[in-house]
């Protein structure tokens, strides 16, 4: 007689990979695989309470214009998932010549929307392709980009098409900036009436021998004004479709003090750990200058100078405890006094945000 026993082994694989060789153990592994097969139904039903962001159209081509011309774009969205879909932000690559007119700010389960656009192709030439950024709450698409493209053509052809001046030290900078103008048509174009619409700049048009080309020649008018000084250059043309010509102007003249960055941005909610952020005051100012003292509006929080180097910048950190709430609303601000006429007093913003394209700031 055997002296060992030959009771039938069961043996039940699946796909996580485990081997069971004994009958006491089969009441246990059917509990587990019940489990498993319950958390999958899960799992599953999870993913489907998911939202799904679809365009109809991922890029809209508004052909072949005439620059100058004021177009409008629509595309159209759905959510084809069940669960709520959360747009944060609609954002434009080109913010000076694109701006959304409209957006929806949710959409329930099978929910069709219309997000709308505006653009400005003033500024623009050649072949055009801009983007829009849609930030929302789509699993692994919480980023999704629009393409808007085109053609954008002139009898005029400006090189460049925009004006920037070399940033300033001061606000007695004058400088001239010149913008070649050629006639690409086999007609004549008259040029006339170069208007600023700031006192800032002024302009003037000069034809030259060759009756196909002139020069416009912008200048800056002291004293400027710290920080950016824009301005619209207008001319007008004789050609039939195209009446004026626009172009901007911008002089930037740095202030004697400045934060860098310029506002502090934290998530919302509750800190689940102490975070420090850093930040530098710049002092580029003629006169010396003295920082009397620093106060937050908030309590909670508090500042620290880190570095200093006189009469070049202050580094500050502000230390936010373990547990401080970052309320949506959140508003509030760091000030800083100086002894300088102008800058006696500086603001550095402290908001909250909630959305994906703000984190980017932070």
């Amino acid at each position: 007689m055997d002296t060992f026993d030959r009771r039938p082994v069961y043996a039940l694989r699946w796909t996580t990979g485990i081997t069971v060789n004994n009958t006491q153990n089969k009441s246990s592994v059917l509990t587990t695989v019940l489990f498993l097969f319950a958390f999958q139904i899960i799992l599953s039903a999870e993913k489907n309470d998911k939202p799904a962001l679809h365009v109809e159209k991922e890029t809209v081509d508004f052909g072949r214009v005439i620059v100058g011309t004021e177009l409008f774009v629509r595309f159209h969205i759905q959510n084809r998932g069940k669960g709520r879909l959360l747009l944060y932000d609609v954002a434009a690559s080109c913010a000076t010549c694109t701006s959304i007119l409209s957006s929806p700010d949710k959409l329930e389960a099978d929910e069709k929307g219309v997000i709308e656009a505006r653009v400005l192709t003033a500024e623009l030439q050649g072949d055009v392709d801009r983007t829009l950024s849609i930030y929302s709450n789509a699993p692994g698409e919480s980023r999704k980009i629009l393409h808007i493209t085109g053609h954008v053509w002139s009898p005029l052809e400006l090189k460049p098409h925009y004006i920037y001046f070399p940033v300033a030290k001061t606000i007695d900078s004058k400088k001239e900036y010149r913008v070649e103008i050629t006639n690409t048509t086999d007609e004549e174009i008259l040029l006339s009436k170069a208007l600023s619409d700031n006192k800032k700049f002024q302009a003037k048009l000069i034809a030259e021998k060759n009756k196909k080309k002139h020069t416009l020649v912008v200048s800056t008018v002291p004293p400027l004004e710290y920080g950016s000084n824009k301005g619209l250059i207008t001319f007008n043309t004789s050609y039939g479709g195209l009446p004026t010509i626009q172009i901007s102007a911008i002089a930037n003249v740095n202030p004697p003090l400045a934060f860098s960055p310029s506002g502090l941005y934290l998530k919302a909610g509750v800190l689940k750990k102490p975070i420090r952020r850093y930040f530098k005051l710049t002092m580029d100012s003629k006169e010396p200058v003295e920082i009397l003292e620093h106060s937050l509006n908030i309590a909670g929080p508090t500042v620290e100078v880190t570095e200093r180097k006189l009469g070049k910048y202050i580094r500050y950190a502000i230390f936010f405890p373990e547990g401080f709430r970052v309320e949506r609303d959140l508003k509030a601000s760091l000030t800083v006094r100086t002894s300088h006429k102008q800058y006696s007093r500086l603001n550095l913003p402290i908001q909250a945000y909630s959305n994906v394209s703000q984190r980017k700031k932070d």
